[in-house]
Order: structure tokens, then sequence, then C-alpha cells
């Protein structure tokens, strides 16, 4: 019994008195405070206190030679001293007995060591069984005694017959006799469970799908086999059940483990569907050329390994078709569908390597890597978010993230996280250089982006990330670079942290920031690398490794909050501005100045991050890309480009427009701004349309013009001018 047992006794006893003073009698104390000690493999001693207020004795339940007890007996409270042995065998538990004198009061202890881990590994986990070829064997490993292990049967077909006879585990293989099936078009099937206890008395099981051929007679078949082209063309938009006995052979090119196979989707503004990812897999064809997204039944149906190759009868399962682009999706999939399965490794599947612009329809579900690639924004991580809105705080606001990714020709794809990835936010950097990058091309809205192209990318695993670690190792140069906050200059501009180049705010009628001497404030950024927590202190940084190797704003030691800096922190640049338009309807711009003289390439680009602040909406939703040679009066603005900017979430109304982090963007600057001594960039917005937490371009930002009180704040990350070397 634990001291708060106790306490309660004791108030229930003096309670009592009141009523009864004959009644009253001594509560019996016997309790060790841990339930269970946990011991390393190397032993060791360990100290467990008990509370006691009689006398009692101390020993081993179990046969347990590796652990001393440095007393027998026990007289009141006091602490026992356990020495436990080293352990190079497998994990292994004793229970120690506190047991009282004269009273039938009991207590124990659990003291497990760790150990080789009692493993029982097939070679596969789905089998064909053929008929007339004797016993069927299934090379395995492990680290049990054999004898150990029991075999059980499940029959999932509806012959009606016991076709299992025996089975038999060995050091290197588990064998299967089975009777012959006797149906020259029925195939049969069954899961056959191997269970265990391990030495830390947990019962382990294994299963295997097994799939019996018809008959001999009828060519040991297990139905039809089919192509990828051959299904595909069966689907349409409406859900069919696939009736004929047939089969497809693929590469499982997928890994459940990441969390990010596919999209949770958000069923409501507060709720997500997180099983889906769990219940999905990626079925590539053997030529690399199609693939099917697949939807399990549950997730303990979701039996696939990743780089598998496996045997999938349809026979049951779900197909349909979505358009604009194609996809297709096998869904209602059961575990005793995969006849057989075997890892053949990364290497077994085909390489499929190409750059963005290569990308087509048929690409979608299938894992390709996209060459000569670098991650622009160089900070944060694979999810810089507002993590208030997220599972980490147990929240169920947003449900994935969009990274940008561009390639050596200047084209750009975002990069899929979901909030489910358990390594999206670890603390390790993502390289500044380029290099490969791999994953499933998929084809999925991003509703507070807006505009994600036709195609994007999902990781599988932090190794499919192939960036070079230093920038120097990378296919692009940086003309200017703003990536955290500096000090104005004289005219109220702020130089490039990296490069050559100056930026600012055209709006110039008020006084400048104080602090940082521009037009413009700080605001908050969520580029820490994490772990994340609701309040935590910097461990790993903001992602930024300056030109000398140092990294940026290590001995940062305020708080870090859900992921992101607090508003004036002053570190990972974040420049917030509120006022847009003048009282006669001038538009006003961030705008950058820098120089392109001696400059030769073929590719020139923009990258920046943004996000409009206000948590009233009412900022500038459309915005455009110009340049000019001259920033004077009579100076004539090319458009280069448009992009849109979601809003900051708002708890309360949080909308799909809104976002819980900065929006990336990429843009192909135009050759003809090479060669010139100046080069003026600016960003302005294209009307006046606005959003507000109730709808999207419902408003207008007019009330964000000079002199107003309200704020139509839009805030800028990151910016970078790069051309290719």
């Amino acid at each position: 019994m634990k001291k708060t047992a106790i306490l309660l006794i004791s108030v229930l006893a003096a309670i009592s008195c009141k009523y009864d003073e004959a009644r009253l009698t001594a509560p019996v104390e016997l309790g060790a405070v841990p339930v269970t000690v946990n011991m390393p493999t190397s032993g060791g001693d360990v100290d467990i206190p008990f509370y006691a207020n009689l006398q009692g004795t101390i020993s081993l339940l179990d046969d347990s030679p590796w652990a001393t007890l440095g007393s027998t007996s026990f007289s009141g409270d006091g602490s026992l001293r356990v020495s436990v042995a080293a352990n190079d065998g497998i994990r292994r538990y004793a229970r120690v007995l506190f047991s009282a004198d004269n009273v039938a009061r009991r207590d124990t202890v659990t003291i497990r060591q760790d150990g080789i881990t009692d493993t029982l590994t097939v070679s596969s986990t789905s089998v064909i069984v053929y008929n007339r070829m004797g016993d069927t064997s299934i090379p395995a490993s492990m680290t049990l005694d054999p004898s150990s292990v029991k075999a059980t049967v499940r029959y999932l077909d509806t012959s009606g017959s016991s076709w299992v006879k025996a089975c038999s585990v060995r050091n290197n293989a588990v064998i299967v006799r089975t009777d012959d099936n006797p149906s020259e078009t029925d195939v049969r099937s069954a899961v056959l469970t191997l269970s265990w206890t391990n030495g830390w008395a947990q019962k382990i099981h294994r299963n295997i799908n097994l799939t019996q051929a018809t008959s001999a007679a009828s060519g040991n078949l297990v139905g039809i086999p089919t192509s990828f082209e051959q299904v595909r063309a069966m689907a349409a938009a409406e859900p069919q059940v696939i009736q004929d006995n047939i089969y497809l052979e693929g590469y499982i090119v997928s890994d459940r483990a990441s969390g990010n196979v596919a999209e949770n989707p958000q069923r409501t503004s507060t709720s997500i569907d997180y099983t889906v990812t769990e219940k999905s897999a990626v079925f590539e064809s053997l030529d690399g050329k199609y693939g099917f997204l697949m939807e399990t039944i549950s997730k303990d149906d979701n039996v696939f390994e990743p780089f598998s190759k496996v045997t999938l009868l349809l026979s049951g399962a779900q197909l349909r078709k979505i358009s604009s682009p194609d996809r297709y999706i096998i869904s209602n999939v059961r575990s005793s569908m995969v006849a057989s399965s075997v890892v053949v490794g990364e290497d077994g599947i085909p390489s499929k390597i190409m750059h963005i612009s290569n990308l087509k329809d048929d690409d979608i579900y299938t894992r390709v890597t996209l060459a000569d690639c670098e991650f622009p924004i160089r900070k944060g991580g694979l999810s810089p978010l507002n993590e208030g809105y997220t599972r980490t705080l147990n929240v169920d606001r947003v449900t994935k993230s969009a990274s940008l990714v561009r390639d050596s020709e200047g084209n750009s794809i975002y990069l899929y996280t979901n909030t489910t990835c358990p390594y999206r936010r670890d603390g390790r950097k993502i390289g500044n250089g380029s290099g490969p990058v791999s994953g499933i091309v998929v084809s999925e809205e991003y509703e507070s982006f807006r505009e994600v192209g036709r195609y994007q990318l999902r990781h599988q695993r932090w190794e499919d990330l192939g960036f070079a670690s230093d920038v120097s190792d990378g296919f692009s140069s940086l003309l200017c670079e703003w990536r955290y906050l500096r000090q104005g200059n004289a005219d109220h501009s702020w130089s490039a942290t990296a490069g050559s180049g100056t930026m600012t705010h055209t709006y110039t009628l008020a006084s400048p920031n104080p602090t940082y001497n521009t037009w413009c404030y700080p605001c908050y950024d969520q580029s820490y690398l994490g772990p994340v927590y609701k309040s935590c202190t910097n461990e790993n940084g903001f992602g930024i490794t300056l030109e000398d190797g140092t990294d940026y704003a290590s001995s940062y030691t305020g708080s870090v909050e859900k992921g992101q800096l607090l508003v004036g922190a002053g570190w990972p640049m974040a420049w917030m501005k509120e006022t847009w338009i003048s009282n006669s309807g001038q538009f006003y711009s961030w705008e950058l100045h820098f120089s392109t003289k001696n400059i030769t390439t073929d590719v020139l680009s923009l990258q920046i991050s943004t996000l409009n602040a206000s948590q009233e909406g009412k900022s500038p939703v459309h915005w455009k890309v110009e340049w000019a040679p001259s920033n004077d009066s009579g100076a004539q603005w090319a458009t280069v480009a448009t992009y849109s900017v979601p809003d900051v979430v708002l708890w309360s109304l949080t909308q799909p427009w809104q976002s819980a982090g900065y929006k990336p963007v990429n843009i192909q600057l135009p050759l003809e701004m090479l060669g010139l001594d100046d080069v003026y960039i600016r960003l302005t917005p294209a009307d006046t349309a606005g959003n507000t937490p109730q709808g999207y371009c419902d408003t207008k930002f007019v009330n964000g013009s000079a002199g107003s009180t309200s704020k139509a704040n839009n805030a800028l990350n990151y910016v970078a001018v790069r051309y290719n070397k």
C-alpha cells in the first residue's frame, strides 16, 4: 500500500473514532515505491525504497539467480538493495516479494533487465502454398527457443476444410504441412499465427498469410494475372467492386512508419482522421511506370513492407479513378489478399530519376527521385508551423505542411509533411546544398497555399532528403539573401544577410521603428528546429548556418513557444508591415535593390516566404512581382509573376485559407535583368481583395490604409535572389 492510501486509511480511521473509539485500529502499512525497475544489460545495484509498520520477509518469486537481495526481512520503513548481474542473453525479469508476518499483506516489485530482444523474423509474411509440393518452408531467423513458439491457424476461406495439418518452428525456418486443394477454381486462405512469451512475460505474435493455389490439375493458380494498365482501364469515378479472380504483381514503395504515405484528411476545422495514412500503401508496377494508392480496411491489414515485391489478389477490392489529374485508388484491401510478399530492398525496385519538368500524370503514386534539387528557404525544418494548432499539443487544426523544393532548371515543387511524421521536427537541419530528393508523387490540394502546382512529393524517410550540408556544394549562388533581423541603414533600408543588396518598404510617412531603424516591425517566426513542446528552450537552433560555419542564434536563451519565437524576439528574420495603400489609392511595396553586373547564368530566380499576419484578416491576398532598372517616378515596372498570401490562423475561427506557417514561393526571373548595375524588384498588392475570418476575398483591405488604426499586416521571413553557377 502506498503512502497516499495509508493517509486515506488513517483519516477514515480518525473520523470513525468520533463514533466508536473501540473500533479504532492501526492501519497496516506495507508497500514498495516503484512497481517496475528497469536495469541495463550491464547490470548493477538498485535501491528500492519501501514503507512498512510491521515485520515481514523479502524473497524472489522466480528462479532468478542473477538477482541478489541485500536483505531477506524487514521490520519498518527501509530500502532494499538488489544486485543485478550483467546479461548476455535475452531479456529477463525477476519479481521481489514483500510479505508481512501473521498478516495477509503482500506487495511485489518487478525487475526487468534489458538484453537480446526475443525475435522471430520470417522472410515473408505472405506465402503462396502450392499443391503436390510437400511441405512449404518459410525461411526464418530467431533469437528465442523454437520450442517456445505456439502455432495456431485461422481459416479465411469458405471451403470448411482444415487444410493446414501441421506447423513446426526450427532455428532457420517455419515448416507448414498442408492438404492439397481439390478445387480447380477457388483459392484457399488462412492466417498462421506464431506466438510466444518473451523474457519480460509479454505475449508476442507474428502473423503469416497463407494463400493456397488451385489444384495442381488446374495449374496451381492463385488467379488470372493482370497488368496495371488493365486494372486502370477498369476504373471509373464511382467505386466498383472487383469481381474477377485476378491478381497484380508490383512493388511497395511507401513506408507506413513515415506517417507520411497519404493525406490525413481534415474532417472539420477541429478534427483530423489520422488513421488514413496508417491504412495506406503505394503499389508500383514492376516497370515503375504506374502506381496505385491502396487503402486497407484497417491499420492491422496494412502488412506491406517498404521495398517489397508483392502479389496482390484483387477479388473483393474496390477500384476508383479520380480525374484532373488521373490517379487510381484500390480500397477495401485485406491482409489476406496478399498472396506473397518478399522484401527486395531499395536497389530491387525501378530507379526513376528525373527533373521536376519531366513529371507526368502517370508518375502519380510512384516513387521518383528528383535530381539536382535544393531547399531554397535556408532556415527552419521540414514543418515550420505554430504547433499550437497541431497534434503535437493535442490539437487537430492543421494536418500537414508544405516546404519548397526547386531544381537546377529553376522549377519548383512542394514537399508535403504530415503532422504524423515522427522525424519532421526532431531537431535536425536540412542541408543548404543541393542533391537528389525522393518520394511518392501525389496530387493533393493545400487550401491555405492555394497555388501548389499539379504535382507534389511525399518523402518516406529522412534519408529521402539528399541535400548536401554546405551551401557551397550546390548548383546555385546567392546574389542577395535576408534570413534574420539586422539593424536598418541610415535610409531605413536593411542590408542583405548574405550577398549584396538592400530591402526597404516604400511607405515612409511615419517614424521608423526606433529599435531596428526601419519602416517595419519584427514578427513571429516558426523556424525553430525542435523538438517542440508548449514552451521550450533553444536546443537545436533555427536551421541557419552562417557562411563561417557557425550556427546562428545558438546562444538564444529565450522561450520558444509552440515552435515559434515570440514577437520581437529578434532572431530569425520576420519583418512585418501593416500599411499597403495610401489615402489616394496608391499601393506600397516591399522593394529590393541589387546589381547583376558581371553575372551570366541560364537561371535567375526569387524566393520569398510570406504570411498575412493580422488575425483580423483584411490584408492583401493577391500580389504581383515587378521589376525595373530604376525606381524613380518614371520607371516602367514589368510584371514577372503573381502569387497569393494566406492569412495567419485564428484560433476560434480556423479556416481553410489560413496558415499556421509562412508560405514559400519560387519565382523565375527574366534573364533581361542580367548585366545591370541596378535592378529593382518590388512585391506589391495586385488588387484590394482581402479576407475576413468568415470569408475568402470577401472584403477589401482599404481599412489598412495610412492613418487607420486597423492593421493589414504582411510579413516576410525569408527573401533571396539566386542564380545557377
